[in-house]
């Protein structure tokens, strides 16, 4: 891995011509190659607003995120405020998206359809859900947020891409996967 990418800490995917190392980078050219459900319609309607929004998420609410979830790693470090003022910041960025979804009567964040916008966001913000559930789920500031949570959680697609397996050992037979996937 450290041969094609630098990088060496996240797989990378390798074309005939050039190392893609990013992961949305990777999102897009297989959505380019294969997008059955449209998945890329914002990023072809509003590109810069779409990688401007992933990216806020990706890089401001996780650096919050981090601080709040796993606060005692940065106890120590200079610029760590304290995980519940670290909480409240990253819940400043999800605000952006309550107003969104709230504000439009949506279920999702882009013309009412699932799209690379709710898939590149929803594992963070599920994540900083997950880290105080009561607190979140009771958040008024955060109600179309829930919703759309709860959404996306109860998709097939995404049970069936989070369901737990026992350690695969050698006598054990091939697991299977389903590629009749329903959004």
């Amino acid at each position: 891995m450290i041969e094609v990418s630098k990088k060496g800490t996240v797989p990378v995917l390798v074309l005939n011509n050039k190392v893609l190392d990013e992961s949305m980078e990777i999102i897009i050219w297989a959505l380019e190659y294969n997008d059955k459900l449209n998945l890329l319609n914002p990023y072809i309607k509003k590109k810069k607003e779409t990688l401007d929004l992933i990216s806020k998420i990706d890089n401001k609410f996780k650096y919050h995120l981090d601080r709040y979830k796993y606060s005692s790693r940065y106890e120590k470090d200079n610029h760590f405020k304290g995980k519940y003022i670290h909480r409240n910041l990253a819940e400043s960025y999800l605000l952006e998206i309550e107003n969104t979804l709230y504000t439009k009567k949506n279920t999702y964040l882009f013309e009412n359809r699932i799209s690379i916008l709710d898939i590149s966001i929803f594992p963070l913000v599920r994540q900083f859900r997950t880290a105080d559930l009561e607190w979140f789920k009771s958040n008024p500031k955060l109600t179309a947020v829930n919703r759309w949570l709860d959404k996306i959680t109860n998709l097939d697609f995404f049970n069936i891409i989070m369901k737990k397996y026992k350690p695969w050992k050698k006598i054990n037979s091939p697991e299977l996967f389903s590629s009749n996937l329903k959004i």
